[in-house]
């Protein structure tokens, strides 16, 4: 199992800058994280979903897993993205969450093949009732979830979302690799 877990952290590259990416080999979907520079959490995080356009939804777990951490869900809606913060405490779909703020930013785009959730998330890195922390320094662990199931109501950001049948897992990366500086996070996480 630690073999597996090198390997899925080897997997996860700089894609521009300081951003890390990781992608999903089943799906496609392409995940990448950016912190600021800081010495423990609370910070805010960057984090952009990259996805094919025939998965209706993607997720990201802050804490490694979907229980007990925040998570983010993305996905087409139309012509735009929506991301829903969700928590959940057993295994079945995860209920809207209030503990965190999200900007989706003004990059986020669909189109005829792929659509991106360029967003940055106040709140994912520190929390009450699960692992409390994702560190600044090192290695950490995020979960996946990823569907191509149909959405109840895709304009609600609490509607439901089913179970996800294409991919689901974990993968680590370090963090330090991901770090900003305050100019370089503003830049990125205020696109022109």
């Amino acid at each position: 199992m630690r073999l597996l877990a090198g390997t899925v952290a080897l997997l996860a590259t700089a894609v521009s800058g300081d951003v890390l990416s990781w992608t999903e080999s089943v799906s496609g979907v392409q995940y990448n994280v950016a912190i600021p520079e800081t010495a423990a959490a609370p910070f805010d995080i960057y984090t952009s979903i990259v996805s094919p356009i025939n998965m209706t939804w993607a997720a990201l777990a802050f804490g490694g897993c979907m229980l007990r951490s925040p998570i983010l869900v993305a996905w087409a809606n139309g012509t735009n993205v929506a991301v829903s913060p969700r928590w959940a405490t057993a295994y079945h779909p995860p209920a809207a969450y209030n503990g965190t703020t999200t900007t989706v930013l003004k990059t986020s785009t669909v189109n005829a093949t792929h659509w991106k959730a360029d967003i940055v998330c106040t709140g994912c890195s520190a929390w009450f009732g699960g692992a409390a922390s994702i560190p600044a320094l090192g290695s950490t662990v995020f979960g996946y979830g990823v569907s191509n199931h149909s959405l109840g109501n895709p304009a609600l950001l609490s509607t439901s979302i089913p179970y996800h049948n294409v991919a689901k897992g974990h993968w680590e990366l370090n963090i330090t690799a991901a770090r900003n500086s305050a100019s370089d996070f503003t830049k990125l996480t205020t696109p022109a």
